[in-house]
């Protein structure tokens, strides 16, 4: 019996510290282990007896690249447990908010994390030489969605105007007006940038798994819906403890999950948002995916680099409709007036790596009785596992021990893993 390992060790090119370990025996794949390195954090923890309305500010530091959606997330579910219900407009602010983070998030991923490891460097600044026209405009669109965000959530990193019962401060029109211009400057450059990705020859993997997104038969929605396992069954978001389930694994400092029935592996993300949602991409997307021969459903983890590229076509064109139709009915109204409550509150939206869960219980003197979290990254770990024990097979023949370790590294890197937002428990020994 032949027994190799090997062990990616903090992986690079992602956010937070991840080892992947692949134990294999006679070229078969005995175990493949994701393991989440980051220290204890416990957040759950540190909620409990906190007032509802610190929960988003704290969560959202989780993370500095998915933060606007935890603050977004984090304030639905407080809403859903004091029963507050706000006017469309201000839920379209927040989706605003939200774009220009999926925005900013995907552009780091694509072209600072994916692209060097198909033009052969080793980053994005061994880059400069041969792309520098290429990099500056990947650069000037990561400041175009920063803009967004700023101007309508006060902050580009860390938005603080989204607060429970609507805004701590509306824009004016002038600077509705500001995000529209910068969206248009965005989409005036995104299909250049977007081609860079959907050009890419892919590595060939192709394994069907459970693909879990939000999803409302209108559109590709990102702050509310049903949750859609894809082919099979759609369900509320408050039912999500009966169809996702976790597990905790001596080797990560992270939960892992699976689809409870069955007890499968199942993926978010990009990939999984378009294998449900695809046809509602927009003309554009749908123009390109068509010129690259990209299409869904896909079975392949690869395919969500393009997917997220896809989804940077899609979304501008979303934040400018928008922003037309605030223009047309500007808010004059940030907040609702609520009471406190004892409430039981769930909120499910898509972040850039796909679906995120807060979930809360509210007593009546308005403090923070139970917490749930449950990250993308967290609910892809099963998956990729799966994949590597997959992959490894195809790729382990006549290639070096270091060529068959940067091959699993892209296979990582395409899931675009959170590890910090994902790694909130102690690791048993």
């Amino acid at each position: 019996m032949v027994k190799k390992i090997y062990t990616l060790e903090s992986i690079p090119k992602i956010e937070g510290h991840l080892n992947f370990t692949v134990i294999v025996e006679d070229n078969k794949v005995v175990k493949a282990q994701a393991e989440a390195l980051e220290g204890v954090r416990l957040l759950e923890r540190l909620l409990i007896g906190k007032k509802y309305y610190e929960i988003p500010d704290i969560t959202s530091r989780m993370c500095g690249v998915c933060q606007a959606i935890h603050k977004v997330t984090a304030v639905q579910a407080v809403e859903k447990a004091l029963d507050i219900q706000l006017p469309e407009t201000l839920n379209m602010l927040r989706e605003l908010v939200v774009i220009g983070g999926h925005l900013q998030s995907h552009i780091l991923h694509l072209y600072a994390f994916v692209l060097p490891d198909f033009l052969g460097y080793k980053s994005i600044i061994d880059m400069l030489p041969k792309h520098k026209k290429t990099i500056k405009k990947i650069f000037m669109l990561k400041k175009l969605a920063n803009n967004i965000t700023e101007i309508i959530g006060g902050r580009a990193v860390h938005p603080i105007t989204p607060i429970v019962g609507g805004f701590s401060r509306l824009p004016s029109r002038h600077e509705l007006e500001i995000t529209l211009n910068q969206a248009k400057e965005f989409k005036r450059h995104v299909n250049e940038i977007a081609e860079l990705i959907l050009s890419i020859e892919m590595p060939k993997l192709e394994r069907k798994t459970k693909y879990v997104s939000l999803y409302n038969g209108k559109d590709i929605p990102l702050l509310s819906g049903s949750v859609k396992i894809y082919n099979e069954l759609v369900f509320n978001p408050e039912e999500y403890e009966q169809y996702l389930e976790s597990i905790t694994e001596t080797y990560s400092m992270a939960r892992h999950y699976l689809i409870k029935t069955g007890k499968e592996p199942y993926m978010v993300g990009a990939l999984a948002r378009l294998n449900n949602n695809h046809a509602y991409l927009s003309d554009a997307a749908k123009e390109l995916a068509k010129k690259y021969s990209v299409k869904f459903p896909s079975y392949s983890t690869f395919d969500n680099n393009k997917a997220q590229a896809l989804e940077l076509v899609h979304y501008i064109e979303k934040a400018m409709e928008i922003n037309e139709t605030l223009l047309d009915n500007i808010p004059r109204v940030g907040r609702v007036k609520y009471k406190i409550k004892e409430g039981n509150g769930v909120s499910i939206t898509e972040a850039p790596r796909g679906l995120l869960i807060h979930h809360y219980k509210v007593d009546a003197n308005g403090n923070i009785q139970e917490a749930n979290i449950i990250t993308p990254t967290a609910q892809n770990y099963k998956n990729m596992e799966a994949d590597a024990t997959a992959y490894l097979p195809q790729i382990i023949i006549n290639k070096k021990k270091e060529e068959i370790e940067f091959e699993l590294e892209k296979l990582i890197r395409a899931y675009d893993p959170c590890v910090s937002c994902s790694a909130r428990f102690y690791r048993e020994h």
